[in-house]
């Protein structure tokens, strides 16, 4: 584990075994210098609570939601593949997490025995993003026709998701770079969309990471986000995702209001982070952002309080390629109205009164953030059927669910 003071540290041991039909059977147990340290935190406060017992688990990968967190997706196989010439589809999740090292984003690390990771990441330079947007289209056109740059191999490997993406420094301060997927229905708007979604949470009131769209010379648009979970040049905060918290394998249907029980349950300041969230809620209502999974929602380390609070917003991309959300509104997954948000509201444990503040907050950021960008957002629709139609949703949304006041 990576310390918010740079320094690192044995938390606990996994041990693993095959069973006959299929399953895993895991038993993780914390260290005993970790449960005596002064700073000590879980890593899961509701699943791997912070005592001295062997927890155990039985299931199809033998993991604990958090270890689960670190596990590279799609464009991070190809990578851990490219960097030690495997077929990572042979691999089971428990080599895959030592073949990451230190996961990036992060706190975790892997390694066998007590010994440190070995693999530590070299972000690249925020200068070479023109060069890195060819590098990975050309990686994902045929991953064995060219030679990656170092910084991909050694920066992007556990950076997770199915679009190429690379871990870059500016100055100081440490981003994800995400580019377009030559498998993306629209390339050419995807950094774009995400912008605007970040700037709707963002007029909200909504906490969201720093971030800027940058273009290449080759006219694509990638998105920079700058990293929550850095402490200092080397220091990092633990976080994980609702997902690991709820421990659910079904997330469709599953309604927001579960997610709200966890956080009072584990936040150092439930109300205002409960607050964020039913706005963050409202707002992917509104813009169409329907991969509202419980991945797409963490909570990150408070040192000075020992707890965990919510992340700031990321991956919010509006589109209309998905037409249902993965969390459920009152039920609902489609065709959420106003009144639906306000029964939500009352599942969150929140006042009318406060309910409907909150809604007409997330519709006033929405409005802002049209308002903002409207010749940038003129252009894509000009340029791009979809933008158009999204467009016209988002506003067509805006008129069903927030107040007369906020429409305009």
């Amino acid at each position: 584990m990576r310390m918010p003071d740079g320094g690192r540290t044995v938390l606990g041991r996994l041990l693993h075994e095959k069973q006959a039909d299929g399953t895993i059977q895991s038993y993780f147990r914390y260290e005993p210098g970790w449960l005596s340290e002064a700073a000590s935190f879980p890593l899961d406060p509701v699943n791997l609570p912070l005592d001295s017992r062997i927890f155990r688990r039985r299931s199809r990968t033998g993991l604990w939601g958090v270890l689960e967190d670190a596990l590279p997706d799609a464009w991070g196989r190809r990578l851990l593949q490219a960097r030690h010439s495997i077929d990572v589809s042979r691999s089971n999740n428990i080599e895959l997490l030592l073949l990451t090292g230190w996961a990036e984003p992060g706190a975790t690390g892997f390694a066998e025995n007590t010994a440190m990771p070995g693999h530590t990441v070299t972000p690249m330079e925020m200068e070479m993003t023109d060069q890195a947007i060819i590098a990975a289209e050309n990686f994902e056109k045929d991953a064995n026709a060219i030679s990656l740059p170092e910084f991909f191999i050694s920066g992007g490997s556990s950076a997770g998701g199915a679009r190429p993406k690379v871990l870059a420094r500016s100055g100081a301060a440490l981003y994800l770079v995400k580019f377009p997927s030559i498998n993306d229905p629209a390339p050419d708007i995807m950094a774009n969309l995400e912008a605007f979604g970040l700037e709707c949470a963002r007029e909200a009131g909504i906490p969201v990471p720093e971030f800027f769209t940058v273009s290449a010379t080759s006219g694509r648009v990638a998105l920079a986000v700058r990293r929550f979970d850095t402490s200092g040049e080397q220091g990092r905060l633990h976080f994980l995702s609702l997902q690991s918290l709820v421990d659910s394998e079904e997330q469709l249907g599953l309604p927001y209001a579960r997610m709200a029980e966890i956080i009072r349950a584990v936040s150092t300041d439930p109300e205002t982070d409960i607050r964020n969230l039913f706005k963050q809620m409202v707002v992917n209502i509104i813009i169409c952002n329907c991969d509202d999974h419980l991945k797409n929602f963490s909570m990150i380390l408070d040192p000075a309080a020992r707890g965990f609070r919510l992340t700031p917003a990321y991956d919010l991309v509006p589109n209309l390629w998905q037409r249902q959300h993965v969390l459920s509104v009152a039920g609902k997954i489609s065709d959420i109205g106003r009144d639906d948000l306000l029964r939500e509201g009352r599942r969150f444990a929140l006042s009318g009164r406060r309910t409907r503040h909150l809604l007409n907050e997330a519709a006033a950021g929405v409005v802002a953030a049209l308002a903002r960008n409207r010749d940038r957002l003129e252009k894509l629709a000009a340029d791009h059927a979809h933008c158009r139609q999204l467009l016209d949703q988002v506003r067509e949304n805006l008129a069903a669910i927030a107040y007369p006041e906020t429409r305009s």
